[in-house]
């Protein structure tokens, strides 16, 4: 097999063959910004609405045991084990919390209501807690598994692909973890790719001491030594990762309305989330080449959707299992003809 693209999606799928003891190598070129700059978060909730995140009761415990399995075996801490914490903006929140909380249906996932006051967090309303296992650091998730597979014969080509060898080589697999850049691939470019452009703040906040991350609007999640990776803005119009004035406005005005200390800004970084039209993660065999295979759109719950859809879609590739129609690419068929 064959592996392009070494982000989120690539090295998730790279672990899911070492397990099953499948030769596979790399091609790289270096540009999956996304995955670098996301905060790894593992939110099964979605705050909007207050409800649980598509398919979270299979995908929490499945990603927990998959990252701990990873952690143990390259002797890399990957896990912050931070819970977070929802701040309220009214009576109506926290009442709304709490008769959620109450439902069995959210049990494993929703803490009760926090009236404990915080220095220099602005909480007047309480807080919600939220259960996850915590956020991942991606970017040491990648070069940590790389470093691994690498010791261990893996070869890894930085380098552009070239899309004919797909063609000429049809005895050799390929799997396609490209992100967003998914819009140059000439296989698979039909498909309703929507990159999400998002940025982040890193700042250091010397009097803001919390172990856990505040959400309002955004999220606050502690990195240590005082800094915190605060974001994240969304934007359907930039194609490509570029920071800007009116992202970085926006964040600070949501800032301040979370924390009340001084704080300075460190770093300012943008990414490309590859979100899909009907927001469910693309996985399949390509209508006509039966040897180039995506996996791909995982979005902004990649982190929690990539453990368990990696192994699915081996699990199809390898074992003939059946694709869930949800994230089965061939819901987009009629596109690919239309195309053609």
């Amino acid at each position: 097999m064959i592996i392009v693209g070494w982000g989120l999606a690539g090295a998730t799928i790279a672990w899911q063959l070492h397990l099953r003891k499948i030769p596979f190598q790399v091609i790289d070129n270096g540009n999956n910004q996304s995955s670098h700059v996301a905060a790894g978060l593992v939110n099964p909730i979605v705050f909007k609405r207050l409800t649980k995140s598509w398919q979270a009761d299979i995908l929490m415990p499945y990603a927990e045991n998959f990252y701990a399995e990873i952690e143990s075996k390259v002797q890399v801490k990957l896990l912050s084990r931070k819970n977070i914490f929802s701040v309220f903006s009214s009576v109506e929140d926290e009442n709304n919390w709490a008769v959620k909380n109450g439902d069995d249906r959210f049990k494993n996932f929703l803490g009760a209501t926090n009236h404990t006051k915080i220095k220099n967090v602005s909480c007047d309303f309480g807080l919600g807690e939220v259960k996850t296992f915590g956020n991942l650091n991606t970017l040491v998730y990648l070069n940590s598994l790389k470093n691994y597979f690498i010791q261990n014969g893996v070869d890894f080509s930085r380098s552009d692909f070239n899309f004919d060898v797909v063609h000429k080589t049809r005895e050799t697999q390929y799997i396609f973890c490209e992100g967003y850049h998914i819009k140059d691939n000439p296989l698979f470019n039909y498909l309703p790719m929507k990159p999400t452009h998002g940025e982040v703040l890193i700042i250091e906040a010397k009097n803001l001491n919390i172990d856990f991350v505040l959400s309002k609007n955004m999220f606050v999640l502690p990195l240590g030594n005082s800094l915190f990776k605060i974001g994240a803005t969304y934007n359907w119009e930039l194609g490509e990762p570029t920071i800007t004035v009116s992202a970085k406005t926006e964040l600070l005005a949501k800032l301040e309305k979370i924390i009340t200390c001084d704080y300075k800004i460190i770093s300012h970084m943008a990414g490309v989330r590859p979100t899909v039209s009907d927001r469910r993660p693309l996985l399949g065999t390509h209508p006509s080449q039966k040897n180039a295979h995506i996996f791909n759109g995982l979005g902004t719950k990649g982190v929690m959707i990539a453990p368990y859809y990696s192994a699915h879609l081996i699990n199809h590739l390898i074992d003939g299992v059946e694709l869930e129609k949800e994230v089965d690419i061939g819901r987009f068929e009629g596109l690919f003809h239309d195309k053609s």
